[in-house]
């Protein structure tokens, strides 16, 4: 018989299968609803969030932590489906930019949107209002561990 989980791998465990459960369901409902991947999704949100709606590419590909390949290929089809432009950066011909469209930025607000009812429906009713300030520091830490913050790259 297996040894029971400690309490750091029930939390590891729980924030797992969590994670993929939430994902499936934004995945599904980012997909009837608005026609996007949860990457398309990711995508657009960085850019929205980034000053001018732009990013440089290789911005981008960190954002999404994403190979430089594989950003490229999201990218083709954003700019196909007339939600982002590549453009020539002004001060370096040799950087490409992502702007956001007009028809992104609306499309990633109505997203966002329904995203954040999703969010209160689903996840908001598990968190206790004790338990907002230990699980925020985790949060943050874990983010800041992986190189990650809830601000878009520089």
């Amino acid at each position: 018989m297996r040894d029971p989980l400690t309490p750091r791998q029930e939390i590891w465990r729980g924030l797992l299968l969590g994670q993929r459960s939430m994902l499936t369901g934004l995945a599904a409902e980012l997909k009837k609803d608005f026609g996007l991947t949860v990457p398309s999704y990711e995508a657009l949100l960085s850019l929205w969030e980034a000053p001018g709606h732009t990013l440089k590419a290789t911005q981008l590909a960190r954002s999404l932590v994403y190979s430089s390949g594989s950003a490229s290929h999201l990218i083709s089809r954003l700019c196909e489906a007339g939600l982002v432009d590549r453009v020539e950066s002004p001060e370096d011909a040799r950087v490409v930019q992502v702007v956001l469209t007009e028809r992104g930025a609306e499309l990633v607000e109505r997203a966002t949107d329904a995203h954040a009812e999703s969010l209160a429906r689903e996840f908001e009713p598990l968190i206790d209002d004790a338990d907002l300030a230990p699980l925020l520091a985790f949060a943050r830490r874990l983010a800041a561990h992986e190189g990650v913050t809830s601000a878009p790259p520089a």
